[in-house]
């Protein structure tokens, strides 16, 4: 069994691309969130900045042009740190016409996609959501579930959205950080029934949304077992980079 200090995480969800979204606003800030990724044990990120209409549309173009200049300089301050572009995509009926082509909202190249929704989302409305990524032969990561008003109201729901076909990714900081009691619930209930795929940082900044890992693998090494911390926070995402979802 793998101990938690040996565990490379890899954060699977986060805004740390600088300049594209509501995340790090700069090369700098962007460093100093992979040096502090890097000192919680973190040694892989998927950067997922927004393709939403409030949060940020930056053209594909753009982001890969700010993903090869951090990475370029990062190689050479983290060189055991491997970056990854994703995208975190707001879903609605047509952002799929919105988009630059399908390239645009996958995960590390491969037929994935990290779908989120608005706070007040209808259970229906995620589900008909996931069927339609599905239909655009991708596979959909559900972010955030514990965050939105109808999985706090009815934690079950997500046991339909699983047995869908999608899989679910939590944060981090829903787990352990000091964020609402409801949230929380909803966390722990997922952890128990095995009903979480991946746990991820969702890092907005070097402040108050850090892209931190190991206090949440410790939390769920210790109430769930040591495999469940490895699967979520390494084993998983490495199926995502490897195209084995």
């Amino acid at each position: 069994m793998k101990k938690n200090y040996d565990v490379p995480m890899i954060d699977i969800h986060n805004h740390i691309l600088f300049g594209v979204d509501d995340g790090a606003q700069d090369l700098r800030t962007s460093l100093e969130m992979i040096d502090i990724a890097h000192e919680d044990g973190i040694r892989g990120l998927i950067l997922t900045p927004h393709c939403h209409p409030h949060r940020g549309m930056s053209s594909y173009e753009k982001i890969l042009s700010h993903f090869e200049e951090l990475k370029k300089v990062a190689s050479a301050q983290f060189p055991d740190m491997n970056l990854y572009l994703g995208r975190e995509v707001y879903f609605r009926s047509d952002v799929l016409e919105e988009v630059e082509g399908m390239d645009a909202l996958q995960m590390c190249g491969n037929k994935i996609a990290l779908i989120e929704f608005s706070s007040n989302v209808q259970p229906s409305y995620i589900k008909s959501s996931i069927a339609d990524v599905q239909m655009q032969g991708l596979i959909p990561i559900v972010a955030h579930v514990e965050r939105y008003a109808c999985t706090i109201e009815d934690k079950s729901i997500v046991e339909e959205f699983s047995d869908m076909g999608a899989f679910i990714q939590i944060n981090a900081d829903d787990l352990v950080g000091n964020v609402k009691h409801e949230m929380k619930k909803v966390v722990k209930y997922l952890l128990k029934n095995d009903l979480v795929d991946f746990v991820a940082s969702d890092a907005h900044d070097t402040e108050r949304r850090r892209p931190l890992l190991s206090d949440a693998y410790r939390y769920i090494a210790k109430k769930y077992g040591e495999d469940y911390a490895y699967d979520l926070m390494y084993a998983n995402p490495m199926r995502i980079i490897e195209d084995k979802l």
